[in-house]
């Protein structure tokens, strides 16, 4: 029981992160109406950005500039955000008034063209990624939490409050709002769909450039594995329907929860399951859309 209530606590953190990423896919969806499968490639490539422009050449073979963190960090963090927007203005709109299925498809050619780039600059051996948090461990009720699970929870905390703001008491909010509920009343109304459009890409890729920067030390930088990541956090995004915040938030926390605790079962441990984390993941997630009744829709198509 004391191992359960461990990894409990231990999974609050990732459930956060999670939880990161699916705000990011429910913006982007809301705002035009594109199940984004990009995002976990957005978030691979900065968290390999933060690496290189943090890394010292001299002792990894060339690759890195050497910058301090301060520095870096800001720079990874602009480029998620630079990254977002090209995808949305140069990749996506063009394809707005193509069906909804092609550009799905584009957003999968995106994943994969940047695995391939990760993959071909920095190889698929993993590597340490820079710590941006704190060492140590507590001790309490004979159970350790690291100090970074803790750092990294109370961050996820303080951005998903900044979320909620955002969305409900600023002009930007309001208009994003305004155009995930009705584009055309919103472009009457006077609002710039497009650029709104433009920027909630730019915010949803900063999330979840945030959330690997901050979980790639844990699960050390590898293409696929950063990539992999983020389908719990598709899942927890599936959860809340892909458009409610709320449930998508208690979908994080069960998928987080859940990532943790699968490994540790007495029957998973005995046999080798690989993928069993997201295997359990999605069957839940198919179980509660088939119990509910609920589905995903696009635009004029319902899946």
């Amino acid at each position: 029981m004391k191992l359960y209530l461990e990894l409990f606590i231990l999974g609050l953190p990732i459930a956060g992160l999670f939880a990161l990423i699916a705000t990011g896919v429910v913006m982007v969806y809301r705002a035009s109406k594109i199940l984004t499968l990009a995002q976990g490639g957005v978030m691979m490539i900065t968290a390999y950005m933060l690496y290189q422009f943090n890394n010292d050449p001299a002792t990894n073979g060339g690759k890195g500039f050497d910058l301090p963190i301060y520095i870096a960090l800001p720079a990874a963090i602009v480029f998620s955000g630079v990254l977002g927007y090209v995808i949305e203005r140069f990749l996506l709109r063009p394809l707005r008034d193509r069906p909804v299925l092609v550009s799905v498809i584009m957003t999968v050619g995106i994943l994969a063209l940047l695995t391939a780039i990760a993959g071909h600059v920095w190889g698929y051996d993993r590597q340490a990624a820079p710590r941006l948090t704190p060492e140590g461990q507590i001790r309490f009720w004979g159970m350790s939490l690291g100090y970074d699970r803790m750092f990294i929870l109370g961050i996820t905390v303080v951005i998903m409050l900044g979320v909620v703001y955002l969305f409900k008491y600023t002009t930007l909010g309001i208009a994003m709002r305004a155009v995930a509920d009705d584009r055309r009343a919103a472009l009457l109304m006077g609002i710039p769909a497009d650029r709104v459009s433009s920027l909630t890409w730019v915010i949803g890729s900063v999330l979840a450039g945030l959330a690997s920067i901050l979980l790639s030390p844990i699960v050390e930088l590898n293409p696929l594995i950063l990539t992999l990541i983020s389908i719990p956090a598709y899942a927890a995004a599936l959860f809340g329907g892909l458009t409610n915040l709320v449930r998508m938030l208690v979908g994080a926390l069960a998928v987080g929860i859940l990532y943790s605790e699968v490994p540790s079962l007495s029957f998973v441990k005995s046999h080798d399951f690989p993928g069993v984390r997201e295997l359990a993941i999605f069957g839940v997630v198919i179980v509660f859309m088939f119990v509910t009744g609920k589905s995903v829709q696009l635009q004029e198509e319902e899946i």
